[in-house]
């Protein structure tokens, strides 16, 4: 990883810390999320995923406005470190512990690498 890819790469580290802290207490059965992203092809490559607990939590958070909610609170932390998501839709994905169980046996390495 080049210098500037660290930079940037500890800027959307903090950024998304932020997020998750505001998430945890404003969005019900949210739990984490992590980022993937290369650099050669960024800010394209930036893929956020939010883990919620279960997927009845995610049908919730989207049969609201709160799965745009979320979207653009991640858009709004990332934006205030010069990172500018091109599609939110596109870019911000939900999963789920849940989801993770059924289909990977609780792995999030196995499952993360398929984003």
């Amino acid at each position: 990883m080049r210098k500037s890819d660290k930079k940037l790469d500890n800027a959307i580290r903090n950024a998304l810390i932020d997020v998750c802290e505001q998430a945890q207490r404003s969005f019900e059965g949210f739990q984490w999320l992590t980022h993937s992203v290369n650099y050669d092809n960024f800010p394209n490559s930036l893929k956020i995923i939010c883990v919620f607990n279960t997927d009845e939590h995610i049908a919730n958070l989207q049969q609201g406005d709160c799965g745009g909610q979320l979207r653009q609170l991640i858009k709004h932390h990332l934006a205030k470190s010069n990172v500018v998501l091109k599609d939110v839709n596109k870019q911000v994905l939900l999963d789920s512990e849940q989801a993770c169980t059924t289909t990977h046996n609780g792995k999030w390495a196995h499952k993360l690498a398929q984003y």
